[in-house]
């Protein structure tokens, strides 16, 4: 095997390890006989009470493989983390023993007031607390879960520090190994046969059809309580967690199972699989002035404000009317525009997505680009006898990017040369890709960066701060407030990244004069594609959090999905701890953050690259940009350093 394969091959594979690494920590974290006791005070055992599953100290559900435990007045104490461990040594009195939930206060056994919460009795410390405590059960049980402790933030600073520097100067003039590195899956006759099946879409689309309908019905019907109602957490935690994790692998393969396409699709064609030879719509063109992404942009960021404005995640009723609201666009696009327009234009999801698929290890693209210039029926686009043209008007001779194909596979049907091809490929194979940028998408990748940093931003005791500060310095109420910090947040990025363009931009004209004629509004929009792993690397951090930490509470619930007393699958008794412990999340979470920078520097270096002939301009216009990535991955790691907030209701 010659050098340039094994890079090849070493590209292709580095997903699939990073995957396959991530796995085992997750199982390594559940072995009870991998993991030895913390420190020496452990259970003592027989004499022992049984042990509690909760951290009393944070309120987090403890898996007993993460921790021996601590034994103290005959009962077993676990705990989420050393820092918890820590703080209960220090007074286990403090803790130890039924407290009250409003201010904390030792009840003593048989007395108190009596209040029952999800099935579960607990006693408070006077008649005011249990009134207090009744009005808001859910507002007690905030769960506190710490971030990454400071030695390692502080090492994970250096460790970006070191990388980046050495990149840019140990990666000048050098070409990415690996980055063109291709492997076709559909020259498997049963892979293209499985992609080319109709029926067999229609059953995928059907299984993810079933579960939004579960989502509505629970959302609209069910207990209103988010931690009896399944919507919140299927909606929240492990479709739009999972979602991230789903395109790093698979690319657009959500917009193959997307329910909303699905039910649009049925209603306008008035079949379930068969091709029509056409739909009930009235095919209208899109609005030209909308043939962009800021209809999508204006709705994904109109869906932030009203999601952590006004808590619709911890609302079962909003979650669902959300669902219908997407519903509603898609199925009224499909019936007065042209083929899939909303997917193309209007979809926040479809969009935010495209963005992040630059990066998936999976694309659509003809086989030989020659064969499509001797092609004159076009059917990848027009479409044949036996299926649609693209539905997002993509033609496969000039689709250099991922970013509108929606992966109907469509086009292997149409095909007649069978030159359309599914390819596995290394990550990020065209954040770089020649093609011509776009403003509104650079602009959308900007804002992906503010506002998967403002998610989390939201979670944390500091955004409550910031809330005050601004709500008291201009007299204004808390939805006002949050507001107005959502706005600066989402700007403040962006006139960061200005500001560096324009120090980068003059830099590489002061090393080379020429450079100068590139304008300011080409370096703004090539370069804002270098910051979409680091968004997507953070985001999928941030969700890990919840997806491993939250998602696994989904078992009980589907169980009971409307709140009712039901136990449709017999899991609706059961306790289930998290995933991970605290200390293994951390480590993905810091390693996630790390390889988002890593392919930062890398897109930077061949955009620079592709700007400027010159390799001294080219160097000189990284450095401002390079400061700017290492600020956004100190952000992102700072973020993750936080304690984030959350009610347990859904822990």
């Amino acid at each position: 095997m010659t050098g340039r394969a094994a890079r090849d091959w070493a590209a292709l594979l580095l997903p699939h390890a990073v995957l396959a690494a991530a796995l085992l920590a997750v199982c390594w974290a559940n072995m009870p006989a991998a993991r030895p006791p913390r420190d020496a005070p452990a259970a003592a055992g027989a004499s022992a009470r049984a042990a509690s599953s909760r951290d009393v100290i944070c309120g987090m559900e403890v898996n007993p493989a993460w921790d021996a435990g601590i034994e103290h007045d005959g009962e077993i104490f676990r705990f989420c983390s050393d820092y918890c461990k820590k703080e209960f040594v220090k007074a286990p009195a403090a803790h130890a023993g039924e407290r009250c939930l409003v201010c904390k206060s030792r009840v003593a056994a048989g007395n108190g007031f009596p209040a029952t919460y999800l099935g579960t009795t607990h006693r408070l410390c006077s008649e005011a607390h249990r009134t207090e405590f009744q009005a808001d059960p859910a507002a007690h049980f905030m769960h506190r879960m710490w971030g990454i402790p400071p030695w390692m933030y502080y090492v994970s600073i250096a460790a970006i520090l070191l990388v980046s520097f050495l990149a840019l100067e140990r990666g000048e003039g050098r070409t990415a190994g690996g980055a063109g590195a291709r492997l076709e899956l559909t020259r498997l006759a049963p892979v293209r046969a499985l992609l080319t099946s109709r029926p067999l879409r229609f059953v995928a689309q059907a299984i993810f059809v079933l579960a939004f309908a579960v989502i509505l019905i629970a959302g609209l019907f069910g207990d209103q309580n988010p931690a009896r109602n399944v919507a919140p957490l299927m909606t929240w935690t492990v479709w739009w967690g999972g979602l991230v994790l789903l395109i790093m692998y698979a690319g657009k393969a959500w917009c193959f199972v997307c329910p909303w396409d699905a039910i649009a699709g049925w209603m306008e064609r008035g079949s379930l699989w068969r091709r029509t030879a056409a739909g009930g719509g009235l095919g209208m063109p899109w609005p030209r002035s909308l043939r962009n992404i800021w209809p999508a942009t204006a709705l994904f960021v109109g869906l932030t404000w009203i999601e952590l404005g006004f808590g619709v995640t911890s609302r079962p009723w909003a979650t669902a009317a959300l669902g219908l609201l997407m519903l509603a666009l898609a199925v009224g696009c499909a019936f007065l525009f042209d083929r899939k327009s909303f997917c193309r234009y209007g979809c926040l999801v479809g969009r935010v997505s495209g963005l992040y698929a630059l990066f998936a290890p999976i694309e659509i693209r003809a086989r030989d680009t020659g064969v499509c210039g001797t092609c004159t029926g076009r059917e990848c686009v027009r479409g044949g006898k036996d299926a649609y043209g693209c539905p997002t008007f993509e033609y496969l001779a000039t689709m250099k990017a991922n970013t509108y194909c929606i992966q109907c596979t469509e086009c292997l049907q149409s095909c007649p040369h069978g030159n359309v091809a599914v390819n596995a490929r290394p990550w990020g194979a065209d954040l770089a890709a020649p093609g011509r940028p776009r403003a509104d998408e650079a602009y959308l990748a900007l804002l992906m960066l503010a506002i998967s940093g403002f998610h989390g931003l939201t979670m944390t005791p500091a955004w409550r701060e910031v809330t005050g500060v601004i709500a008291s310095l201009v007299s204004v109420g808390q939805t006002a407030a949050f507001s107005l910090g959502m706005a600066a947040l989402m700007a403040l990025p962006v006139a960061l990244y200005a500001s560096l363009v324009a120090v980068s931009r003059a830099m590489a004209a002061w090393v080379h004069p020429p450079a100068a004629e590139v304008r300011y509004r080409d370096y703004f929009i090539r370069y804002a594609y270098c910051v979409l792993p680091i968004a997507l690397f953070y985001h999928l951090a941030h969700n890990l959090e919840h997806l491993l930490m939250e998602g696994p509470k989904v078992l009980v619930l589907l169980s009971d999905p409307l709140g009712r007393g039901w136990d449709l699958l017999g899991t609706g008794s059961w306790t289930v701890p998290p995933m991970v412990s605290l200390d293994v999340l951390w480590v993905l979470q810091v390693a996630l953050v790390g390889i988002g920078h890593v392919y930062s520097l890398w897109a930077a270096s061949r955009i620079a690259a592709r700007l400027f002939e010159n390799r001294r301009a080219a160097r000189a216009s990284q450095w401002p940009m390079l400061a700017g990535m290492i600020a956004f991955s100190i952000f992102s790691l700072w973020l993750l350093k936080q304690p984030m907030e959350m009610r347990t209701s859904v822990m």
